[in-house]
Protein backbone atom coordinates (compact mmCIF):
# COMPACT_ATOMS: atom_id res chain seq x y z
CA UNK A 1 0.00 0.00 0.00
CA UNK A 2 1.53 3.41 -0.81
CA UNK A 3 2.31 5.76 1.87
CA UNK A 4 1.17 8.68 2.32
CA UNK A 5 2.99 12.27 2.64
CA UNK A 6 5.54 10.96 0.71
CA UNK A 7 6.21 7.99 2.15
CA UNK A 8 6.67 8.83 5.50
CA UNK A 9 5.26 7.35 8.45
CA UNK A 10 4.13 9.99 11.17
CA UNK A 11 4.64 8.42 14.80
CA UNK A 12 1.96 8.57 17.05
CA UNK A 13 1.92 9.28 20.11
CA UNK A 14 0.74 7.15 23.56
CA UNK A 15 0.42 9.65 26.02
CA UNK A 16 -2.92 10.67 26.52
CA UNK A 17 -3.75 14.02 25.38
CA UNK A 18 -4.35 15.87 29.07
CA UNK A 19 -0.11 14.71 29.15
CA UNK A 20 0.71 17.41 27.11
CA UNK A 21 0.31 20.51 28.69
CA UNK A 22 0.10 21.98 31.90
CA UNK A 23 -2.92 22.09 33.85
CA UNK A 24 -5.11 25.66 34.08
CA UNK A 25 -4.68 28.07 37.05
CA UNK A 26 -7.07 31.21 37.72
CA UNK A 27 -5.37 34.78 36.88
CA UNK A 28 -6.28 36.69 39.60
CA UNK A 29 -3.17 39.28 38.87
CA UNK A 30 -5.44 39.92 35.72
CA UNK A 31 -8.75 40.39 37.71
CA UNK A 32 -6.82 42.90 40.20
CA UNK A 33 -5.75 44.91 37.46
CA UNK A 34 -8.92 45.19 35.42
CA UNK A 35 -11.48 45.56 38.60
CA UNK A 36 -10.80 49.51 38.87
CA UNK A 37 -11.37 49.96 35.19
CA UNK A 38 -14.71 47.85 35.76
CA UNK A 39 -15.75 50.22 38.44
CA UNK A 40 -14.82 52.98 36.08
CA UNK A 41 -17.31 51.80 33.06
CA UNK A 42 -19.74 50.67 35.60
CA UNK A 43 -19.69 54.19 37.33
CA UNK A 44 -19.31 56.19 33.68
CA UNK A 45 -22.26 53.56 32.94
CA UNK A 46 -24.51 54.51 35.74
CA UNK A 47 -23.76 58.17 35.21
CA UNK A 48 -24.79 58.26 31.79
CA UNK A 49 -27.81 56.46 32.48
CA UNK A 50 -28.35 59.30 35.61
CA UNK A 51 -27.49 62.11 33.34
CA UNK A 52 -29.74 60.96 30.29
CA UNK A 53 -33.05 59.83 32.01
CA UNK A 54 -32.40 62.85 34.34
CA UNK A 55 -33.97 67.36 33.99
CA UNK A 56 -31.99 69.63 33.41
CA UNK A 57 -30.60 70.06 36.47
CA UNK A 58 -28.17 67.31 37.94
CA UNK A 59 -28.84 64.93 41.34
CA UNK A 60 -29.26 66.22 44.50
CA UNK A 61 -28.83 70.21 44.01
CA UNK A 62 -30.50 72.49 46.17
CA UNK A 63 -31.24 76.59 45.90
CA UNK A 64 -31.68 77.86 49.48
CA UNK A 65 -32.01 74.68 50.74
CA UNK A 66 -34.89 73.76 48.28
CA UNK A 67 -33.77 70.85 46.57
CA UNK A 68 -34.54 71.00 42.48
CA UNK A 69 -32.28 68.04 41.42
CA UNK A 70 -33.74 66.44 38.49
CA UNK A 71 -36.04 69.73 37.27
CA UNK A 72 -36.26 70.99 34.14
CA UNK A 73 -35.62 74.32 33.63
CA UNK A 74 -38.69 75.60 33.88
CA UNK A 75 -39.19 73.87 36.69
CA UNK A 76 -36.25 75.08 38.34
CA UNK A 77 -37.43 78.91 37.24
CA UNK A 78 -40.90 78.47 38.76
CA UNK A 79 -39.22 77.46 42.32
CA UNK A 80 -36.60 79.79 42.11
CA UNK A 81 -39.30 82.65 41.09
CA UNK A 82 -41.56 81.38 44.27
CA UNK A 83 -38.85 81.89 46.17
CA UNK A 84 -37.96 85.46 44.98
CA UNK A 85 -41.96 86.05 45.56
CA UNK A 86 -41.14 85.15 49.42
CA UNK A 87 -38.19 87.05 49.57
CA UNK A 88 -40.06 90.06 48.28
CA UNK A 89 -42.54 90.02 51.24
CA UNK A 90 -39.89 88.64 54.18
CA UNK A 91 -40.41 91.05 57.26
CA UNK A 92 -36.91 93.64 57.14
CA UNK A 93 -35.79 94.95 60.98
CA UNK A 94 -33.16 97.67 60.92
CA UNK A 95 -32.68 97.33 64.39
CA UNK A 96 -30.67 100.55 66.55
CA UNK A 97 -30.03 101.52 69.74
CA UNK A 98 -33.18 104.07 69.92
CA UNK A 99 -35.72 102.23 67.73
CA UNK A 100 -36.42 99.53 65.39
CA UNK A 101 -37.75 99.96 62.05
CA UNK A 102 -39.62 97.56 59.91
CA UNK A 103 -40.76 97.50 56.27
CA UNK A 104 -39.95 94.52 53.39
CA UNK A 105 -37.33 92.86 51.26
CA UNK A 106 -39.03 94.55 48.79
CA UNK A 107 -40.03 97.90 49.57
CA UNK A 108 -36.24 98.13 51.00
CA UNK A 109 -34.69 97.08 47.35
CA UNK A 110 -33.36 94.00 48.07
CA UNK A 111 -34.28 91.00 45.10
CA UNK A 112 -33.44 88.09 44.07
CA UNK A 113 -31.67 87.70 40.09
CA UNK A 114 -33.75 85.04 39.27
CA UNK A 115 -31.96 84.45 36.04
CA UNK A 116 -28.34 84.40 37.42
CA UNK A 117 -29.34 81.86 39.99
CA UNK A 118 -30.95 79.63 37.63
CA UNK A 119 -27.84 79.51 35.84
CA UNK A 120 -26.35 78.85 38.76
CA UNK A 121 -28.53 75.75 39.61
CA UNK A 122 -28.23 74.57 36.21
CA UNK A 123 -23.98 74.83 36.45
CA UNK A 124 -24.03 72.85 39.57
CA UNK A 125 -22.20 69.75 39.41
CA UNK A 126 -20.98 70.54 36.05
CA UNK A 127 -17.36 71.23 36.30
CA UNK A 128 -14.45 69.98 34.54
CA UNK A 129 -15.70 67.14 32.05
CA UNK A 130 -13.70 64.70 33.39
CA UNK A 131 -14.83 65.19 36.70
CA UNK A 132 -18.57 65.42 36.18
CA UNK A 133 -19.09 61.55 37.05
CA UNK A 134 -17.16 62.23 40.46
CA UNK A 135 -19.31 65.32 41.58
CA UNK A 136 -21.94 63.17 40.47
CA UNK A 137 -21.39 60.60 42.97
CA UNK A 138 -20.36 62.99 46.10
CA UNK A 139 -24.14 64.46 45.41
CA UNK A 140 -24.93 60.92 46.68
CA UNK A 141 -22.77 62.04 49.91
CA UNK A 142 -23.82 65.66 50.38
CA UNK A 143 -26.01 68.21 47.95
CA UNK A 144 -25.09 70.31 45.58
CA UNK A 145 -25.78 73.84 47.25
CA UNK A 146 -26.34 76.94 45.34
CA UNK A 147 -26.53 80.38 47.12
CA UNK A 148 -29.68 82.45 45.39
CA UNK A 149 -27.83 85.46 43.44
CA UNK A 150 -29.09 89.03 45.36
CA UNK A 151 -29.37 92.46 44.34
CA UNK A 152 -29.59 95.48 45.84
CA UNK A 153 -30.86 98.89 44.66
CA UNK A 154 -29.41 101.49 46.61
CA UNK A 155 -32.21 104.31 45.31
CA UNK A 156 -35.21 101.94 46.90
CA UNK A 157 -32.97 101.49 50.01
CA UNK A 158 -31.61 105.25 50.49
CA UNK A 159 -35.38 106.50 49.88
CA UNK A 160 -36.53 103.32 52.17
CA UNK A 161 -34.51 104.05 54.84
CA UNK A 162 -35.06 107.96 54.98
CA UNK A 163 -38.64 107.20 54.84
CA UNK A 164 -38.46 105.10 57.82
CA UNK A 165 -36.38 107.05 59.85
CA UNK A 166 -38.59 110.08 59.72
CA UNK A 167 -37.82 112.80 62.05
CA UNK A 168 -35.76 110.74 63.68
CA UNK A 169 -33.40 111.63 61.05
CA UNK A 170 -31.22 114.76 61.38
CA UNK A 171 -30.27 116.51 58.05
CA UNK A 172 -27.04 118.15 57.87
CA UNK A 173 -26.88 121.93 57.88
CA UNK A 174 -25.04 123.01 54.65
CA UNK A 175 -22.28 125.98 55.69
CA UNK A 176 -23.24 128.72 54.13
CA UNK A 177 -23.00 132.79 54.26
CA UNK A 178 -24.43 135.40 55.13
CA UNK A 179 -24.30 139.00 55.52
CA UNK A 180 -22.27 140.64 58.16
CA UNK A 181 -22.95 143.99 60.51
CA UNK A 182 -19.84 145.21 58.84
CA UNK A 183 -21.65 144.56 54.93
CA UNK A 184 -18.98 141.61 54.00
CA UNK A 185 -20.43 137.94 53.48
CA UNK A 186 -19.31 136.28 56.31
CA UNK A 187 -19.47 132.16 56.93
CA UNK A 188 -21.78 129.81 58.47
CA UNK A 189 -20.26 126.72 59.42
CA UNK A 190 -22.06 123.71 58.48
CA UNK A 191 -23.54 121.27 61.33
CA UNK A 192 -23.33 117.41 60.66
CA UNK A 193 -26.51 115.77 60.74
CA UNK A 194 -27.45 111.87 62.00
CA UNK A 195 -28.61 109.03 60.53
CA UNK A 196 -28.41 105.35 59.16
CA UNK A 197 -26.31 105.29 56.19
CA UNK A 198 -28.10 103.39 53.41
CA UNK A 199 -24.77 102.52 51.03
CA UNK A 200 -24.67 100.32 55.11
CA UNK A 201 -27.83 99.15 55.15
CA UNK A 202 -27.71 97.85 51.54
CA UNK A 203 -24.25 95.84 51.81
CA UNK A 204 -25.70 93.70 54.89
CA UNK A 205 -29.06 92.97 53.10
CA UNK A 206 -27.72 90.19 51.12
CA UNK A 207 -25.50 88.43 54.07
CA UNK A 208 -28.44 88.92 56.22
CA UNK A 209 -30.60 87.40 53.86
CA UNK A 210 -29.11 84.60 53.02
CA UNK A 211 -27.73 83.49 56.66
CA UNK A 212 -31.30 82.70 58.28
CA UNK A 213 -31.99 79.23 59.43
CA UNK A 214 -35.57 79.73 57.47
CA UNK A 215 -36.42 81.41 54.66
CA UNK A 216 -39.33 82.32 56.84
CA UNK A 217 -37.52 83.87 58.90
CA UNK A 218 -37.18 87.77 59.29
CA UNK A 219 -34.22 89.84 57.83
CA UNK A 220 -32.46 91.46 61.02
CA UNK A 221 -30.17 94.00 61.24
CA UNK A 222 -28.55 95.57 63.52
CA UNK A 223 -27.10 99.06 62.69
CA UNK A 224 -26.87 102.54 64.00
CA UNK A 225 -27.31 105.51 62.79
CA UNK A 226 -23.85 107.65 61.60
CA UNK A 227 -22.95 111.23 61.27
CA UNK A 228 -24.21 112.60 58.54
CA UNK A 229 -21.20 115.42 56.82
CA UNK A 230 -22.93 118.35 55.16
CA UNK A 231 -21.65 118.05 51.00
CA UNK A 232 -19.75 121.22 51.47
CA UNK A 233 -16.98 121.75 54.02
CA UNK A 234 -16.47 124.43 55.70
CA UNK A 235 -13.04 125.78 54.58
CA UNK A 236 -14.00 125.57 50.85
CA UNK A 237 -16.92 127.38 51.57
CA UNK A 238 -14.76 130.29 53.41
CA UNK A 239 -12.36 130.57 50.36
CA UNK A 240 -15.88 131.32 48.19
CA UNK A 241 -16.85 133.85 50.79
CA UNK A 242 -13.13 135.46 50.81
CA UNK A 243 -13.14 135.60 46.76
CA UNK A 244 -16.55 137.11 46.25
CA UNK A 245 -15.54 139.91 48.95
CA UNK A 246 -13.12 140.87 46.65
CA UNK A 247 -14.55 140.44 43.60
CA UNK A 248 -18.28 142.49 45.31
CA UNK A 249 -15.50 145.55 46.89
CA UNK A 250 -17.04 147.86 44.44
CA UNK A 251 -20.34 148.81 43.65
CA UNK A 252 -22.05 147.22 40.45
CA UNK A 253 -22.99 149.76 37.99
CA UNK A 254 -26.41 148.70 36.33
CA UNK A 255 -27.52 150.18 32.62
CA UNK A 256 -30.87 149.52 31.98
CA UNK A 257 -32.96 151.32 28.90
CA UNK A 258 -30.65 154.30 29.41
CA UNK A 259 -30.71 154.68 33.23
CA UNK A 260 -28.29 153.39 35.74
CA UNK A 261 -27.68 153.12 39.26
CA UNK A 262 -24.95 152.26 41.41
CA UNK A 263 -25.69 149.47 43.70
CA UNK A 264 -23.54 149.10 46.55
CA UNK A 265 -21.59 146.55 47.56
CA UNK A 266 -23.17 144.78 50.79
CA UNK A 267 -26.86 145.33 48.29
CA UNK A 268 -24.93 142.89 45.70
CA UNK A 269 -23.63 140.28 48.27
CA UNK A 270 -26.96 140.08 49.58
CA UNK A 271 -27.61 138.28 45.93
CA UNK A 272 -25.87 135.92 46.15
CA UNK A 273 -26.73 132.73 47.37
CA UNK A 274 -24.07 129.40 47.63
CA UNK A 275 -24.67 125.76 45.86
CA UNK A 276 -22.56 123.15 45.19
CA UNK A 277 -22.02 122.67 41.63
CA UNK A 278 -22.71 119.41 40.41
CA UNK A 279 -20.02 119.07 38.23
CA UNK A 280 -17.18 119.55 40.07
CA UNK A 281 -18.82 118.88 43.41
CA UNK A 282 -17.20 122.31 45.21
CA UNK A 283 -19.11 125.14 46.04
CA UNK A 284 -20.04 127.64 44.00
CA UNK A 285 -22.60 130.70 44.07
CA UNK A 286 -25.55 131.72 42.48
CA UNK A 287 -27.62 135.47 42.22
CA UNK A 288 -30.84 135.32 43.78
CA UNK A 289 -33.20 136.46 40.74
CA UNK A 290 -36.02 138.32 42.91
CA UNK A 291 -33.92 139.55 45.47
CA UNK A 292 -31.68 141.41 42.76
CA UNK A 293 -34.81 142.70 41.29
CA UNK A 294 -36.49 144.22 43.88
CA UNK A 295 -33.13 145.95 44.87
CA UNK A 296 -32.82 147.01 41.49
CA UNK A 297 -36.58 148.39 40.94
CA UNK A 298 -36.00 150.24 44.27
CA UNK A 299 -33.04 151.95 42.41
CA UNK A 300 -34.59 152.22 39.40
CA UNK A 301 -38.34 152.90 39.43
CA UNK A 302 -38.54 155.09 36.45
CA UNK A 303 -37.68 152.39 34.14
CA UNK A 304 -40.22 151.22 31.48
CA UNK A 305 -43.49 152.01 30.73
CA UNK A 306 -45.80 150.05 34.12
CA UNK A 307 -48.88 147.84 33.76
CA UNK A 308 -52.06 148.86 34.16
CA UNK A 309 -54.45 146.01 36.18
CA UNK A 310 -58.24 145.62 34.54
CA UNK A 311 -60.63 148.06 36.56
CA UNK A 312 -64.38 148.28 36.22
CA UNK A 313 -66.55 151.18 35.44
CA UNK A 314 -70.36 151.95 35.34
CA UNK A 315 -71.60 153.82 32.43
CA UNK A 316 -75.24 154.05 31.95
CA UNK A 317 -76.22 152.19 34.96
CA UNK A 318 -74.51 149.01 33.23
CA UNK A 319 -71.20 147.94 34.53
CA UNK A 320 -67.93 147.57 31.98
CA UNK A 321 -64.31 146.24 32.13
CA UNK A 322 -61.42 148.76 31.23
CA UNK A 323 -59.09 146.01 29.72
CA UNK A 324 -55.48 145.73 31.44
CA UNK A 325 -52.43 146.24 29.85
CA UNK A 326 -48.97 144.86 30.25
CA UNK A 327 -46.08 146.96 30.74
CA UNK A 328 -42.42 146.95 30.74
CA UNK A 329 -40.05 147.40 33.33
CA UNK A 330 -36.80 146.49 35.42
CA UNK A 331 -35.48 144.09 34.44
CA UNK A 332 -35.69 140.89 32.18
CA UNK A 333 -35.87 136.88 32.80
CA UNK A 334 -31.81 137.06 32.44
CA UNK A 335 -31.72 139.38 35.12
CA UNK A 336 -29.26 137.00 37.30
CA UNK A 337 -27.57 135.52 34.87
CA UNK A 338 -26.32 138.52 33.50
CA UNK A 339 -25.21 139.54 36.98
CA UNK A 340 -23.40 136.20 37.93
CA UNK A 341 -21.47 136.60 34.61
CA UNK A 342 -20.49 140.11 35.57
CA UNK A 343 -19.24 138.73 38.90
CA UNK A 344 -17.32 136.15 37.98
CA UNK A 345 -15.19 138.08 34.60
CA UNK A 346 -14.51 140.75 37.73
CA UNK A 347 -16.23 143.93 35.91
CA UNK A 348 -18.30 146.19 37.51
CA UNK A 349 -20.89 147.63 35.03
CA UNK A 350 -24.04 145.02 33.77
CA UNK A 351 -26.38 145.62 31.47
CA UNK A 352 -29.43 144.76 31.51
CA UNK A 353 -32.85 144.16 29.67
CA UNK A 354 -36.17 145.60 30.38
CA UNK A 355 -38.89 142.86 31.37
CA UNK A 356 -42.51 142.36 31.18
CA UNK A 357 -44.78 143.87 33.68
CA UNK A 358 -47.18 141.62 33.13
CA UNK A 359 -50.78 143.06 34.81
CA UNK A 360 -51.88 141.20 38.05
CA UNK A 361 -55.81 141.40 36.98
CA UNK A 362 -56.19 140.82 33.46
CA UNK A 363 -59.14 141.37 31.44
CA UNK A 364 -60.26 137.62 31.45
CA UNK A 365 -60.13 137.40 34.96
CA UNK A 366 -62.29 140.38 35.45
CA UNK A 367 -64.81 139.78 32.97
CA UNK A 368 -64.98 136.06 34.67
CA UNK A 369 -65.92 137.20 37.93
CA UNK A 370 -69.34 137.90 36.38
CA UNK A 371 -69.69 141.76 38.26
CA UNK A 372 -72.74 142.06 35.98
CA UNK A 373 -75.83 143.74 38.04
CA UNK A 374 -76.68 145.57 41.46
CA UNK A 375 -77.62 143.15 44.14
CA UNK A 376 -79.27 143.57 47.57
CA UNK A 377 -82.05 145.50 46.19
CA UNK A 378 -83.32 148.77 46.80
CA UNK A 379 -83.73 149.95 50.49
CA UNK A 380 -82.86 153.12 52.49
CA UNK A 381 -83.00 154.52 55.66
CA UNK A 382 -85.88 155.42 56.66
CA UNK A 383 -87.66 152.47 55.08
CA UNK A 384 -90.25 154.24 54.43
CA UNK A 385 -88.07 156.18 51.45
CA UNK A 386 -86.89 152.68 49.90
CA UNK A 387 -89.47 152.96 47.22
CA UNK A 388 -87.78 155.80 46.01
CA UNK A 389 -84.29 154.97 46.56
CA UNK A 390 -81.97 153.64 43.27
CA UNK A 391 -80.64 150.07 43.56
CA UNK A 392 -78.44 149.36 46.73
CA UNK A 393 -78.90 150.88 50.43
CA UNK A 394 -79.12 154.94 51.20
CA UNK A 395 -79.01 156.69 54.25
CA UNK A 396 -80.31 160.53 54.88
CA UNK A 397 -77.83 163.56 56.12
CA UNK A 398 -78.64 167.40 56.25
CA UNK A 399 -76.92 168.96 53.74
CA UNK A 400 -74.39 171.76 54.58
CA UNK A 401 -72.34 170.49 56.93
CA UNK A 402 -68.59 169.78 56.95
CA UNK A 403 -69.19 166.19 58.23
CA UNK A 404 -71.20 166.15 54.55
CA UNK A 405 -67.08 166.58 53.11
CA UNK A 406 -66.06 163.71 54.95
CA UNK A 407 -68.81 161.59 53.40
CA UNK A 408 -68.00 162.84 50.04
CA UNK A 409 -64.71 162.25 50.36
CA UNK A 410 -64.58 158.89 51.30
CA UNK A 411 -67.36 157.84 49.06
CA UNK A 412 -65.12 158.98 45.84
CA UNK A 413 -61.80 157.07 47.58
CA UNK A 414 -63.91 153.51 47.48
CA UNK A 415 -66.03 154.45 44.50
CA UNK A 416 -65.23 151.27 42.00
CA UNK A 417 -63.19 149.34 44.91
CA UNK A 418 -63.15 145.34 44.12
CA UNK A 419 -63.53 142.06 46.60
CA UNK A 420 -62.08 139.27 44.40
CA UNK A 421 -63.93 136.29 44.92
CA UNK A 422 -63.56 135.00 48.13
CA UNK A 423 -61.88 138.01 49.23
CA UNK A 424 -61.81 140.55 51.59
CA UNK A 425 -62.27 144.38 51.79
CA UNK A 426 -61.35 146.46 55.05
CA UNK A 427 -62.23 150.06 54.83
CA UNK A 428 -59.51 151.43 57.02
CA UNK A 429 -56.95 149.33 54.45
CA UNK A 430 -58.40 150.72 51.70
CA UNK A 431 -58.89 154.32 52.97
CA UNK A 432 -56.30 155.47 55.38
CA UNK A 433 -56.07 157.25 57.77
CA UNK A 434 -58.39 160.29 57.47
CA UNK A 435 -55.88 163.29 57.59
CA UNK A 436 -56.05 166.56 55.87
CA UNK A 437 -53.99 166.32 53.16
CA UNK A 438 -56.20 163.71 52.05
CA UNK A 439 -58.89 165.61 51.62
CA UNK A 440 -60.55 165.30 55.19
CA UNK A 441 -61.95 168.19 57.65
CA UNK A 442 -62.89 168.52 61.26
CA UNK A 443 -66.56 167.24 61.85
CA UNK A 444 -68.65 165.64 64.97
CA UNK A 445 -67.08 162.17 66.26
CA UNK A 446 -67.97 160.47 69.34
CA UNK A 447 -63.98 159.58 70.95
CA UNK A 448 -63.80 157.53 74.40
CA UNK A 449 -67.53 158.69 74.81
CA UNK A 450 -67.83 161.76 74.60
CA UNK A 451 -68.63 163.85 72.01
CA UNK A 452 -65.79 165.76 70.11
CA UNK A 453 -64.70 167.54 66.75
CA UNK A 454 -62.09 165.39 64.36
CA UNK A 455 -60.52 164.91 61.00
CA UNK A 456 -62.68 162.82 59.38
CA UNK A 457 -65.75 162.70 61.47
CA UNK A 458 -69.05 161.99 59.88
CA UNK A 459 -67.55 158.91 57.60
CA UNK A 460 -69.27 156.05 60.18
CA UNK A 461 -72.37 157.10 58.12
CA UNK A 462 -70.41 155.76 55.74
CA UNK A 463 -69.74 152.21 57.50
CA UNK A 464 -73.27 152.19 58.25
CA UNK A 465 -74.25 152.77 54.79
CA UNK A 466 -71.93 149.79 53.46
CA UNK A 467 -72.53 147.61 56.12
CA UNK A 468 -76.20 147.68 54.97
CA UNK A 469 -75.78 147.11 51.77
CA UNK A 470 -73.51 144.15 52.42
CA UNK A 471 -75.89 143.01 54.84
CA UNK A 472 -79.15 142.70 52.39
CA UNK A 473 -76.45 141.28 49.55
CA UNK A 474 -75.75 138.53 51.89
CA UNK A 475 -71.76 139.28 52.25
CA UNK A 476 -69.95 138.51 55.88
CA UNK A 477 -69.07 141.19 58.10
CA UNK A 478 -66.47 139.74 59.81
CA UNK A 479 -65.07 142.92 61.51
CA UNK A 480 -67.58 145.55 62.50
CA UNK A 481 -68.65 147.75 65.46
CA UNK A 482 -71.75 149.70 65.85
CA UNK A 483 -72.14 153.21 67.58
CA UNK A 484 -71.50 153.47 71.23
CA UNK A 485 -74.51 155.47 71.31
CA UNK A 486 -77.80 155.17 69.49
CA UNK A 487 -78.91 158.01 66.64
CA UNK A 488 -81.84 157.73 64.43
CA UNK A 489 -80.51 158.36 60.89
CA UNK A 490 -79.14 154.98 61.23
CA UNK A 491 -81.45 151.60 61.48
CA UNK A 492 -81.23 150.75 65.19
CA UNK A 493 -78.73 147.59 66.07
CA UNK A 494 -77.42 147.55 62.48
CA UNK A 495 -74.72 149.73 61.94
CA UNK A 496 -71.41 150.57 62.28
CA UNK A 497 -69.00 152.91 63.16
CA UNK A 498 -65.47 154.25 61.71
CA UNK A 499 -62.06 155.06 63.79
CA UNK A 500 -58.59 154.58 62.87
CA UNK A 501 -57.14 152.16 62.75
CA UNK A 502 -60.15 150.59 65.22
CA UNK A 503 -63.19 150.51 64.77
CA UNK A 504 -62.55 148.75 60.92
CA UNK A 505 -65.50 147.33 58.64
CA UNK A 506 -64.61 144.55 56.84
CA UNK A 507 -66.66 142.70 53.97
CA UNK A 508 -65.77 139.45 53.27
CA UNK A 509 -66.84 138.25 49.95
CA UNK A 510 -68.31 134.80 50.44
CA UNK A 511 -69.49 134.41 47.24
CA UNK A 512 -67.52 132.95 43.69
CA UNK A 513 -68.14 135.96 42.08
CA UNK A 514 -66.08 139.17 42.59
CA UNK A 515 -68.25 142.15 43.89
CA UNK A 516 -68.07 146.56 43.05
CA UNK A 517 -68.63 149.41 45.53
CA UNK A 518 -70.15 151.94 44.21
CA UNK A 519 -71.13 154.76 45.68
CA UNK A 520 -73.22 158.05 44.86
CA UNK A 521 -74.23 160.51 46.82
CA UNK A 522 -76.74 163.83 46.82
CA UNK A 523 -76.37 166.84 48.79
CA UNK A 524 -78.60 164.99 51.06
CA UNK A 525 -78.20 161.40 50.71
CA UNK A 526 -75.23 158.42 49.99
CA UNK A 527 -76.11 155.39 48.24
CA UNK A 528 -73.48 151.99 48.37
CA UNK A 529 -74.54 149.63 45.04
CA UNK A 530 -72.79 146.66 45.37
CA UNK A 531 -72.65 145.14 41.92
CA UNK A 532 -72.30 141.02 41.21
CA UNK A 533 -74.29 138.03 40.08
CA UNK A 534 -76.80 137.24 42.55
CA UNK A 535 -75.60 134.60 45.44
CA UNK A 536 -77.90 134.97 48.38
CA UNK A 537 -80.51 137.60 49.50
CA UNK A 538 -80.18 138.86 53.20
CA UNK A 539 -83.49 140.06 55.00
CA UNK A 540 -83.69 140.80 59.06
CA UNK A 541 -86.16 138.39 60.03
CA UNK A 542 -85.29 139.22 63.87
CA UNK A 543 -84.81 141.80 66.79
CA UNK A 544 -83.95 141.25 70.15
CA UNK A 545 -83.58 144.14 72.87
CA UNK A 546 -82.47 144.00 76.37
CA UNK A 547 -80.16 145.56 79.06
CA UNK A 548 -76.67 145.38 80.38
CA UNK A 549 -76.83 147.65 82.84
CA UNK A 550 -77.53 151.07 82.05
CA UNK A 551 -76.96 150.20 78.57
CA UNK A 552 -79.49 148.84 75.33
CA UNK A 553 -78.65 145.59 74.16
CA UNK A 554 -80.25 145.02 70.50
CA UNK A 555 -79.73 141.74 68.45
CA UNK A 556 -80.86 141.64 64.73
CA UNK A 557 -81.14 138.07 63.40
CA UNK A 558 -80.20 137.96 59.04
CA UNK A 559 -81.81 135.24 57.35
CA UNK A 560 -79.91 134.66 54.40
CA UNK A 561 -81.57 132.79 50.91
CA UNK A 562 -79.01 130.97 48.38
CA UNK A 563 -80.05 131.62 45.14
CA UNK A 564 -78.63 128.04 44.12
CA UNK A 565 -81.34 126.69 46.95
CA UNK A 566 -79.08 125.81 49.37
CA UNK A 567 -80.75 126.09 52.76
CA UNK A 568 -81.05 129.20 54.55
CA UNK A 569 -78.60 130.56 56.78
CA UNK A 570 -79.25 132.77 59.56
CA UNK A 571 -76.64 135.10 61.89
CA UNK A 572 -76.89 137.68 64.41
CA UNK A 573 -75.84 141.41 64.85
CA UNK A 574 -75.13 142.69 67.94
CA UNK A 575 -75.36 146.50 69.25
CA UNK A 576 -74.50 147.67 72.80
CA UNK A 577 -76.12 151.53 73.07
CA UNK A 578 -74.86 153.87 76.11
CA UNK A 579 -77.63 156.01 77.19
CA UNK A 580 -75.61 159.56 76.52
CA UNK A 581 -72.27 161.35 76.29
CA UNK A 582 -70.55 160.52 79.49
CA UNK A 583 -72.25 157.50 80.68
CA UNK A 584 -71.42 154.38 80.51
CA UNK A 585 -72.88 150.54 81.42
Amino acid sequence: MPVPNGGRVRESSTLPRHSRRSPRRPRWGLIAALAPLVIVVLLLAAWGIDTAVGGDVVRNVEVAGHPVGGDERAELEAEVQAYADRLAATLVQLATSQDTYETTAAAIGLAVDVGATVEGALDAGRGFVLARPLEWLAGFVSPHEVEPVLTVDIETTTAAVVALEGEARLLPTEPTFQLGDDGALALVAGVPGSGLDPGDVAAALPAAALGRVDDTDPIVLTIDPEPIAPQMGDDAVQSLVDDLNVRTSVPLTAVVAGSSADIEPPTVRSWLRPTLDPATGEPTYTVDQEAALTSLREALPEVGSGSQNARFDLVGGQVIVLPSQDGTGCCGDDTAALILQTIQQGTHTVSLNLGTDPAELTTEIAQSWGITQAVGGNRAWPESRSADAPPGFTTFHAAGESRVINIHRIADLVRGAIIPPGGQFSVNGHVGRRTTENGFVSAGAIRNGEHVSEVGGGVSQFATTLFNAAYFAGLDMPTYQAHSEYFSRYPRGREATMGFPNPDLVIQNNSPYGVMIWTSYTGSSLTITLYSTPYAIGEQTGILEGRSGNCAVVATTRTRTFVDGSPPVTDEFRATYRPGPGQFC
